[in-house]
């Protein structure tokens, strides 16, 4: 089952027994459901309402929405705010919108580190007008109250949290139904959870070069459980216009490459990694692909013993590539990686 485009990335879900119209046509309007609420590149999305709200206001999100936040709340202490959702507004002023162009990883560029120079970002700072410690809650952690525009975006683990939601749809429906052997695979662009009726099966993933797309960087084997990924290879365009930033401007430069890793304490694009995943097995959380795809985000934003009581509670293992090609990774993170 495809659903092109859902997300901005795709949705792909593959099984071992056909999945039914009712359940396709459920997961299909859920995709619609879940844009509507959080998607900022729709204009009549709630976050979206959010964001054009004067004077902001009391804001209701459905009860499904109430994990995502405390997720959030989680990862914004735990690397003391450079994990922020409020990271929408920073997005939004370096050109990443529904017309933003994205650029290849240059050959010529491969091995160091475009945004790293000092003549680069080293001017570029600014302060986030709203964080993610300033919005209160309520209405039993679904309503978000402001008083002033806000610009969202769940994009570091809102794709995994989709994943999740969805596996419980499919779970919930087929619960019944289903033959001893029923397994299946959802992938949103990458962002991977696996359901596996026999705890010691496995499939073999290719772990993408963010150098080559062509290419990989090794295979990991994983069981039930979720496998994301971060890069900065991808997603990648020129900021043509830093008039924004007013007084703030001097000394930065235009046609700089952004990515869609941005630390939130300083706004500056992440550059001290070029790739990173994480793996949680199944039965360690009730969210593993939120917590892997927020884990692998948080990775290029925040040091690595900030996130070590959250891999250690949700049980990930996870590995990073440096600009310099160097691999590092958790002894038991699933995977072989290929020798330089």
């Amino acid at each position: 089952m495809a659903i092109e485009r859902a997300l901005g990335t795709g949705i792909i879900i593959s099984s071992s027994v056909p999945i039914a119209q009712r359940v396709e046509q459920r997961i299909r309007a859920f995709v619609d459901e879940y844009e509507s609420v959080l998607s900022r590149f729709r204009a009549d999305s709630l976050v979206s309402h959010m964001a054009r709200a004067e004077h902001g206001g009391e804001f209701e999100f459905p009860t499904w929405v109430q994990p995502l936040f405390a997720l959030y709340s989680e990862f914004y202490a735990a690397t003391h705010g450079a994990f922020d959702a409020c990271i929408g507004a920073d997005l939004l002023a370096l050109g990443y919108n529904n017309s933003v162009r994205f650029i290849p990883q240059s050959k010529a560029g491969a091995g160091k580190n475009e945004n790293s120079s000092s003549d680069s970002w080293a001017d570029y700072r600014r302060a986030l007008p709203v964080t993610w410690a300033d919005i209160s809650q309520g209405g039993g952690s679904t309503m978000l109250c402001t008083n002033q525009p806000v610009q969202l975006d769940f994009g570091a683990a809102g794709k995994g949290y989709f994943v999740d939601l969805v596996t419980q749809i499919i779970k919930e429906e087929l619960s019944e139904q289903l033959p001893a052997d029923f397994d299946f695979l959802v992938n949103a662009g990458g962002d991977m959870r696996v359901y596996f009726s026999n705890e010691d099966y496995k499939i073999k993933v290719a772990l993408e070069n963010p150098f080559d797309a062509t290419q990989a960087v090794g295979v990991a084997s994983i069981a039930s459980g979720a496998l994301c990924a971060s890069s900065n290879a991808r997603r990648r365009w020129k900021v043509k216009d830093a008039s924004y930033l007013g007084k703030d401007a001097n000394g930065f430069e235009s046609n700089l490459i952004a990515t869609h890793l941005i630390n939130a304490l300083d706004g500056i694009p992440a550059c001290d990694l070029c790739a990173s995943w994480a793996y949680i097995p199944a039965k360690t959380c009730d969210f593993p692909t939120a917590y892997a795809d927020a884990i692998a985000s948080a990775l290029f934003v925040s040091q690595e013993n900030y996130l070590q009581k959250i891999v250690q509670n949700v049980g990930a293992e996870f590995a990073v590539m440096l600009p310099n090609h160097a691999l590092r990774k958790t002894c038991a993170f699933p995977a072989r990686f290929f020798a330089a």
